[in-house]
């Protein structure tokens, strides 16, 4: 099956982060965001991937290249308007071999394993236009929640319903699925919401859209502080993610540390990180290759970009090349 990756949205919610960089190419523990989804489809033995460009397309076209470096192969669909979620697949089909097609938003992290959800497409009743991977939230009102029946049935997003269902469980979407062509002939030319113009009128049609529970760690890092929590969530426990695409946690051999360093875990330092004479690093920090915590500064619960430099005390902050962000203002009670 073929993969594609969505990857051209704006970054709006990410603020001034988002401006410097795509949500795709925000760092995870050293890695870009995109690259999550790389390693998922690798371990699920998905070789063949479509992604979408347009904010930053050239900066995520020259970060990624042809894909071999993932064990992947790239293949790109540039949108020169930003199409949305539906335009963008409906414009991407042109590169697909053969349909359904797997969908993957580029900016989540998630232990999930594709080959599984292909298995419960392929499972599914005769004729359903979709499957689903959603999830469970303690909030799911704030995320307009997929409401599924006890066999996992699709049966309302965004407040419409299917017939009148007696119960419904609430599920919120991680931007995962699979989907049949005959799903995807409904979407109208030009820009597009796959959900508002393809799945709820299938929904309202009376079409059998599926679902797949997932139960592991998801992350979709769309605003500053979702983006921290998530570096340290990994940093912290890196055995929540299988199939990362490299070390989570730990300070690679490459990395630059003054002697009189101080190191305090759990932290990534990254390959060509470098950290000054006096530097406290730690605990839950991370220091992208190319970062720079200078002498002595100290860096907790913070994330220090490519190109940045660390100056002074920090704290729940995101440090770019721009300066920084102050992205968490009372530290959850573990982290304290």
């Amino acid at each position: 099956m073929q993969v594609m990756i969505l990857a051209a949205g704006r970054s709006t919610r990410l603020g001034s982060l988002g401006m410097a960089l795509p949500k795709p190419l925000l760092p995870v523990c050293g890695y870009p965001a995109v690259t999550y989804a790389l390693a998922l489809c690798r371990q699920a033995g998905l070789h063949d991937v479509v992604i979408n460009l347009h904010h930053h397309g050239d900066k995520l076209g020259k970060a990624l290249g042809d894909g071999s470096q993932f064990g992947v192969n790239l293949r790109y669909s540039v949108e020169e308007e930003l199409l949305g979620t539906g335009g963008g697949v409906g414009k991407a089909r042109a590169l697909f071999a053969s349909e359904p097609v797997l969908i993957i938003n580029g900016k989540v992290a998630a232990e999930v394993d594709l080959r599984a959800v292909i298995a419960a497409h392929g499972q599914a009743p005769r004729g359903t236009m979709a499957t689903m991977v959603l999830r469970t939230d303690p909030h799911p009102e704030l995320w307009a929640p997929i409401g599924v029946d006890a066999n996992g049935r699709v049966m309302s997003i965004r407040g419409q319903c299917a017939g009148r269902p007696a119960l419904l469980a609430p599920r919120m979407f991680t931007g995962i699925y699979v989907v049949e062509s005959a799903l995807l002939d409904r979407l109208p030319p030009g820009v597009s919401d796959i959900i508002g113009d393809a799945f709820i009128p299938a929904l309202l049609a009376g079409d059998h859209i599926g679902s797949m529970t997932m139960t592991g760690y998801f992350a979709e890092h769309s605003t500053p502080e979702s983006y921290l929590a998530g570096n340290l969530a990994l940093v912290a426990n890196p055995a929540l993610l299988s199939h990362p695409p490299g070390p989570l946690a730990g300070v690679d051999p490459a990395a630059h540390v003054d002697p009189s360093a101080q190191i305090v875990p759990p932290v990534r330092l990254a390959a060509g990180a470098v950290v000054e004479a006096g530097a406290v690093v730690g605990p839950w920090a991370v220091v992208c290759g190319g970062g720079r915590v200078s002498a002595g500064t100290q860096v907790v619960r913070s994330v220090v970009w490519s190109g940045a430099t660390a100056q002074g005390d920090l704290a729940g902050t995101i440090v770019t090349p721009e300066g920084p962000l102050l992205a968490e203002t009372t530290p959850p009670p573990h982290m304290v």
